[in-house]
């Protein structure tokens, strides 16, 4: 009757196999239903019978009726006494015979216990392959250029240093070089910046962040200036060495303030913004600002530095946004080079401004140096104590604090030596691109480390505290 059954119970499921282990009769209540019957139970158990998955291999079918646990199984309405080894009791009643509990016992006792199925499941179980190693592909060309590019940008106060330090040591290096390759230098710096920016992007600044916009550009163009008029008559320099400090301080936010801003972990779009936007506003703002500031130490052509602000800054500035907006394409592909280009330019500007009045910049080295010195630090120092009073985050003080502080420098030195005769007057310009990185660069180290530890003091608290809180 058990076979019978158990081979009616096989073709009522095609998917169910064979396990030779398990050729024997079963006793089973021929009234019950098949899914709840003893047999249905027991193949289900020892993974004989599997409806509705696909036939697994000889091997896993073994492993399987080896290493499946048995599961306790419903007693039979008919009062059989099932008992399991998994189970710490057994369900007992009076039975009609006795061959049918011993029928049982001997299938029960006959299962393996789980411990020594996932033993043999492992014995059995055949070694993983080895897999091959996955090729990885090589970087392309573009993918090495920009990285080198990066590496060159990252080291911007470096190449400024060293250019300027050859620049006095060997001014040969960079006297051969034209009058004009300054300002076309500037030019293509400004077009680079101009390539990262649309022209929506100056009207998205006034609906993001209007009051902070607002604030930065006025501190820029009335903290420095301010600086710039009390150095230029206190600091006891010559009158060009003041007119170069007044023409520095009259200059927008550089461009190598936004790297210094990411190193110090200010806010991004408004470093950028700021930059952006004192820039655009330089057209008409360094003009006015250093004619009343130097105009009363040497005569001051107000409408040639309007023109030449416009040629270096304005006309470079707006071509790169159109063609980004234009070509966007070409424009991605090309702007992952233009911060090193303009990096290197930078520094080979700052080599040939200094090396046009090395001896008269190393004659007054020491006194020139402290006041430039002297008037980026304190710009640093009011751009973060001002916003801070009002109110703001520590990252929005950082962040003005690096703009207003570091200056456009080059473009001071190309308005000096366009518009002033003595070359003296760009040396502040020149010293000042040293001077402003370095300081710049280590006040981002810094508060690198100081929101780090911040960082790392605020998460260890919540660690703390998590737990006091729980209970």
């Amino acid at each position: 009757m058990a076979q019978a059954l158990g081979s009616q119970l096989l073709s009522a499921h095609p998917n169910a196999t064979r396990s030779s282990s398990l050729r024997r009769p079963l006793h089973c209540a021929p009234t019950f239903p098949p899914e709840r019957c003893f047999i249905h139970t027991r193949l289900l158990q020892t993974g004989f019978l599997k409806p509705a998955t696909a036939a697994p291999a000889l091997d896993e079918r073994a492993a399987a009726a080896t290493s499946a646990p048995p599961s306790p199984t419903p007693a039979p309405a008919d009062g059989h006494t099932t008992t399991t080894t998994s189970t710490p009791t057994t369900a007992s009643s009076s039975t009609p015979t006795g061959s049918a509990d011993s029928n049982h016992s001997a299938q029960t006792a006959a299962v393996p216990s789980s411990s020594t199925g996932e033993s043999a499941a492992r014995d059995a179980a055949p070694d993983p392959q080895p897999q091959p190693p996955t090729a990885t592909s090589a970087p392309s060309l573009d993918d090495r250029l920009a990285a080198l590019c990066g590496r060159i940008t990252s080291l911007f106060p470096l190449w400024v240093v060293l250019a300027a330090a050859a620049a006095l040591w060997r001014p040969e290096l960079f006297t051969w070089l034209p009058t004009r390759f300054i300002t076309w230098g500037l030019a293509l710096t400004m077009l680079g910046m101009g390539l990262t920016m649309k022209l929506s992007d100056f009207g998205d600044v006034f609906r993001r962040m209007p009051q902070l916009l607002l604030l930065g550009m006025l501190l820029q163009y009335t903290v420095m200036p301010g600086l710039g008029w009390a150095f230029s008559r206190y600091a006891g320099l010559s009158a060009p060495l003041a007119v170069g400090i007044a023409v520095l301080s009259a200059c927008p936010g550089g461009t190598a303030s936004n790297i210094v801003a990411f190193l110090a972990r200010g806010e991004m779009a408004l470093s950028i913004l700021m930059t952006a936007a004192s820039t655009m506003a330089a057209v008409v703002a360094t003009p006015t600002i250093t004619a009343a500031l130097a105009g009363t130490l040497v005569p001051v052509d107000a409408k040639g530095l309007f023109m030449s602000t416009i040629q270096v800054v304005l006309l470079p500035v707006l071509s790169g946004c159109l063609a980004n907006q234009r070509f966007p394409v070409v424009v991605s592909r090309v702007s992952r080079y233009t911060p090193a280009i303009a990096t290197l330019l930078v520094a080979a500007i700052v080599g040939c401004t200094l090396a046009a009045s090395a001896g008269a910049v190393r004659a007054s080295g020491p006194a020139l140096l402290g006041a430039v010195a002297a008037l980026h630090a304190t710009g640093f120092m009011l751009g973060y104590v001002i916003p801070k009073v009002l109110g703001l985050s520590d990252k929005i003080c950082r962040t003005m604090s690096v703009e207003v502080g570091m200056q456009n420098s080059t473009l001071g030195a190309v308005l000096a030596a366009l518009h002033f005769a003595d070359p003296l007057t760009a040396a502040p310009c020149a010293v000042s691109a040293c001077t402003h990185s370095i300081m710049g660069s280590a006040l981002a180290a810094f508060w690198q480390r100081t929101t780090a530890a911040e960082a790392e003091a605020e998460a260890g608290a919540k660690g703390v505290g998590a737990p006091s809180a729980a209970s």
